[in-house]
């Protein structure tokens, strides 16, 4: 009876750990499908679907990259005001940035939150950009980003997941390896991507004045 006993509670037990593994598996999001896909209560928690972006605001005031190995980094740029314009549906392509390697920090899984809550701030617009290579994310640490986003975004902030541009895939590369990264040397492709147009500096004309004797 003893041994009867025993037998019952290990089986529960597996059943226990293989109804765990089951929900965890059933929680991904999509970037293709632009929306969460979940059994539990992150099914209420849908990031907006992005409409078109100008290639110049594409990276937005905040970005986290999720890498292979679910390890987040995050660089920053100036506050963004908003701007009037058209044209912009037409303007999609992501501009270069000029993003160096020791711009991408690191942030542990365990200090996701309390980073989030220390870098955003309230005296601008905070526009979040969660960007990854992988299609579909599953991760602790991708869903750990979106409860800290969604607990310390106010109200006119927001935030969008993405690909990652040709631009920081290539920096995250020499970022990883540790290499000397220099743009210059990179073999861009154009149609991914915009470089501003180089201004040229036309010397002015000499000017001479008539002398009369």
């Amino acid at each position: 009876m003893k041994r009867v006993f025993i037998g019952f509670i290990i089986c529960l037990l597996f059943l226990n750990c293989a109804k765990k593994e089951k929900n965890k598996k059933a929680i991904l999001y999509i970037i293709s499908k632009e929306k969460i896909q979940t059994s539990d209560e992150l099914e209420k928690k849908k990031a907006p679907p992005p409409p078109p972006i100008p290639g110049s605001l594409i990276y937005g005031t905040n970005t986290f990259i999720i890498d292979h190995d679910s390890k987040i980094y995050y660089f920053q740029r100036n506050p963004i005001f908003p701007i009037c314009g058209n044209g912009f549906e037409n303007d999609t392509i992501p501009h270069f940035i000029d993003l160096q390697p020791q711009h991408l920090i690191e942030i542990p899984s365990n200090s996701i939150s309390d980073f989030v809550k220390l870098n955003y701030k309230d005296d601008f617009r905070n526009l979040t950009f969660v960007s990854s290579k992988l299609d579909t994310l599953k991760s602790e640490s991708f869903f750990k980003l979106i409860n800290a986003l969604e607990s310390s975004l106010k109200d006119r902030d927001f935030y969008y997941i993405e690909r990652t541009t040709q631009e920081v895939d290539t920096v995250l590369k020499y970022k990883k390896t540790n290499k000397y990264y220099s743009s210059e040397n990179i073999k861009w492709d154009k149609k991914r991507i915009t470089f501003p147009e180089q201004i040229k500096f036309i010397k002015p004309p000499i000017r001479t004045k008539n002398l009369k004797n």
